[in-house]
């Protein structure tokens, strides 16, 4: 802990919240830790609670941009940037949340080393806002993922620091005690940013702050249509897919190829269809997940269940569901089992295969207690009630 680390950090540290006053009480919430002797830290990173320093790293550096890093580390964690990457690839979200953090500490006038990252075009943009302009293949800001077949290879492959998942067991050794959860993260992030943002407009600071980051920091809601076209971006294939061809244009006598890069292959929908949910929150949600089922070209099952399985249908991949007509059956209790149960039964017995379950409910009933060996993503409307142990949470 402190007590351990070299004079220079710890002078480091303590020159950091004498000179950036407003940063003093974030800089005393979060740990640092001495990872010199790891194999793993080169530099500085973060699991969003704890900060990991190399100290032979430190040493290359001078007085201010030895408080940058640190500072660096800092707002990782007041932002949540760890706990916000979700389902996007780790390597180019952390060039989406450098981008985001450096312009902000350079606003604040601190002095950045010359290995870090630094755009202007991305001046007030979220980290969110800037991975999809780093994973757009039409933004001149698109980075290709490393790929050895094509040599394709990121623009810098070492940004100046690491960014851990809280459960990494690489660093669990160096922890003195177990990483606050996710809830518990955000709660302190809250109490921190409220302070910090207040402390900065007292000090003319505030337009420095990235508003927008801030919100996401403190829990702000990304719509729940975003939310899921990323669940399907990540459950989609590596491989090209050239036959079969696109099978919207075959009845014109049209053969073209299918998406280079496509979706999943067959998804299962499940809907609760007990009282709690409304027809119209469920035409809504079926008619967004009809529009990247048809993105994607993949085939649907749709479940309609409420304490026990009412109706089962099937989709082709180009097949039109017009969900705004369908009646919903059951109304009745609520249990999630029967699902998994009929998807298990049918892997055995006809050799299903599935890339998701999305069920749609309330939260209010009984799942099964071990994780099924496919992606599961519960689609709830709010307040609803977590008792899922397990998959995705997508909030309307």
């Amino acid at each position: 802990m402190i007590a351990d680390l070299p004079d220079s950090i710890v002078k480091g540290r303590i020159d950091l919240m004498l000179e950036q006053p407003y940063l003093s009480s974030t800089v005393a919430r979060y740990p640092l830790i001495d990872a010199t002797q790891s194999d793993w830290c080169h530099t500085l990173a973060t699991d969003g609670y704890n900060i990991f320093i190399n100290t032979e790293f430190c040493k290359t550096l001078d007085k201010e941009e030895l408080v940058f890093v640190l500072a660096h580390e800092l707002v990782h964690c007041v932002f949540g940037h760890i706990d916000r990457r979700q389902d996007r690839d780790p390597k180019i979200w952390n060039f989406a949340i450098d981008y985001a953090t450096n312009l902000m500490l350079q606003d604040f006038g601190f002095k950045m080393p010359k290995i870090g990252l630094l755009k202007e075009e991305f001046r007030n943009h979220t980290a969110e806002d800037i991975y999809e302009l780093l994973t757009d293949p039409k933004s001149k800001h698109f980075l290709p993922k490393p790929d050895a077949g094509t040599g394709l290879t990121l623009e810098c492959e070492t940004p100046f620091d690491s960014h851990l998942e809280p459960s990494d067991s690489r660093s669990e050794s160096l922890r003195s005690g177990d990483t606050p959860s996710t809830d518990e993260r955000l709660r302190l992030r809250k109490n921190i940013s409220k302070s910090l943002q207040e402390k900065l407009q007292s000090r003319g600071y505030g337009p420095g702050l990235n508003q927008s980051e801030l919100n996401m920091a403190e829990g702000g809601k990304v719509p729940w249509q975003d939310l899921l076209a990323q669940f399907f971006t990540g459950l989609r294939k590596d491989n090209y897919r050239l036959l079969p061809p696109n099978k919207k244009h075959l009845w014109r006598g049209i053969y073209l190829p299918s998406l280079g890069v496509p979706g999943p292959d067959h998804i299962v929908v499940a809907i609760d269809t007990s009282g709690s949910m409304s027809d119209r929150i469920l035409s809504e949600i079926l008619g967004e997940v009809d529009r990247l089922r048809s993105i994607s070209q993949c085939s649907m099952t749709l479940i309609q269940c409420d304490a026990k399985i009412q109706k089962v249908e099937h989709f082709d991949e180009c097949e039109e569901t017009q969900f705004e007509r369908k009646k919903m059956h059951g109304r009745g209790g609520t249990s999630f089992v029967p699902v998994f149960e009929w998807i298990t039964k049918e892997q055995q017995k006809n050799g299903m295969s599935l890339d998701c379950l999305f069920y749609l409910t309330d939260g209010y009933g009984d799942a099964p207690p071990d994780p099924p060996p496919y992606p599961v993503a519960w689609v709830v409307t709010p307040n609803y009630y977590n008792n899922f142990g397990y998959g995705g949470v997508i909030e309307l």
